[in-house]
Order: structure tokens, then C-alpha cells, then sequence
């Protein structure tokens, strides 16, 4: 079922979508970043280092990271999708908050 399911992410479809995803939040943080940091300010430090985190993952699945070894393909697979749970919950936030 792992193996299946990380066949299934690594398609082109959800490499482009992590990458569209990290680059749209790269603009948001770098082009809007007094709203940004406002709208994050609210949150405790280790929620900030969760979506920065979270951010880098989706570039390097975006970029195409090709992973050989099973017990790491897991491990970024869990990651990847903590990431994207991470990201759609931020931008539900900031959202409502108006802060986009």
C-alpha cells in the first residue's frame, strides 16, 4: 500500500501542484510580507517553523527529489503529506483573516 500510494505522488500532476503550491507561497511571503508576518504572528513559533518547513518540502518534491531507498521514501511520503495538510490549513487561516 506504501509503495502504491508514493507511485501515486510521485506522478507529474502532484509534483507540479507542490510546485505551484511553494512557489505561490514564496510570493505570498516575499511580496506581501508585513500582512504575512501579521497574519503568522498570531501563531506560536513552532506552528511558524511548521509552515516554513512544510514550504521547503513542497519545493523539494516540486523540484523532483527521486528517492531510492524504501524506509526514506516513507519517511518523505508522511512528510509530504503533513506538508500539504500544514499548507491548506495556513491558507484556510490566513483566508478568513483577509491577510492574502
Amino acid at each position: 500500500m506504501i509503495n502504491s500510494l508514493t507511485q501515486l505522488m510521485d506522478k507529474g500532476s502532484w509534483r507540479a501542484l507542490s510546485l505551484i503550491s511553494a512557489i505561490s507561497i514564496t510570493v505570498c511571503i516575499f511580496f506581501n510580507i508585513n500582512n504575512f508576518v501579521m497574519s503568522l504572528r498570531a501563531l506560536p513559533n513552532h506552528e511558524i517553523i511548521l509552515v516554513i518547513l512544510s514550504n521547503i518540502i513542497l519545493w523539494i518534491h516540486g523540484i523532483g527529489l527521486a528517492i531510492r531507498n524504501i524506509r526514506w521514501q516513507r519517511l518523505f511520503l508522511f512528510t509530504m503529506l503533513g506538508a500539504y495538510i500544514v499548507i491548506i490549513i495556513v491558507l484556510i487561516n490566513m483566508t478568513t483573516n483577509s491577510m492574502l
